[in-house]
């Protein structure tokens, strides 16, 4: 009979451990229940990472393909004093969806970093430290951020349809002067709007997991038997 090595779970990983499994385990044989659960849980780990990474180049290509359609928007009814007075509407437009696309990209690199941080948990226990290990020439080898140069991109974006709402604002201030103030309020409530649903912390997730009731129901099917 073959004799199943225990594997010892290090100090720093039992509080971790203790929550997924909810029991504490120090130590675990090969082949067990909880050895399988790490299996199961590092690849489908793998498998939202990847999910996630993907779904993050799918929004930010939708968001670069509405910016292109609103760009040549404000630029048309910039360029054309017939319609000029809109183009302040449009940069109001812009200026909110480059700050949705700025809290859309940071949160995918959270949920990336999420999955990766279990990865690191995990994988110690079923297949070594092989997500950690990346070679390098020297410590000058650069290595740059995909996700960090996205989240710079939306604040670069964010601080051109500021600069062009301020443009179009100031161009038409003088000639529509009501107009004008309907598209301070209407800048000021749909920024302020914006950022409030948007900039959510993990202390406001944690304070509602525990204080939200799920409710649920089993769907209970009926049958007849039907005699030929």
């Amino acid at each position: 009979m073959k004799v199943k090595n225990a594997i010892v779970i290090r100090p720093q990983d039992r509080e971790f451990f203790s929550h997924f499994f909810e029991e504490d385990v120090s130590s675990f044989e090969e082949e067990s229940r909880h050895h399988k659960m790490l299996g199961l849980a590092l690849e489908k780990a793998h498998d939202i990472r990847k999910f996630e990474i993907e779904l993050y180049w799918k929004r930010a290509t939708y968001f670069f393909a509405f910016f292109t359609v609103v760009t040549t928007a404000f630029g048309l009814t910039l360029s054309n004093y017939r319609y000029s007075h809109l183009a302040p509407a449009i940069a109001i437009i812009g200026v909110v969806f480059s700050c949705c696309f700025y809290y859309v990209n940071v949160g995918s690199k959270y949920w990336q970093e999420n999955w990766e941080f279990i990865i690191d948990k995990i994988e110690y226990y079923i297949t070594g430290n092989l997500y950690k290990a990346f070679f390098f020439e020297s410590e000058h080898t650069k290595r740059p951020s995909v996700s960090k140069i996205n989240i710079y991109l939306s604040r670069f974006i964010i601080a051109v349809w500021l600069a062009c709402f301020c443009y179009s604002f100031y161009n038409i201030f003088s000639s529509h002067l009501y107009l004008s103030i309907f598209y301070f309020l209407a800048f000021i409530y749909s920024v302020g709007t914006t950022l409030f649903f948007c900039d959510k912390k993990i202390k406001d997730t944690s304070n509602n997991d525990d204080n939200r009731i799920r409710q649920f129901r089993f769907r209970t099917p009926r049958y007849k038997n039907h005699s030929l």
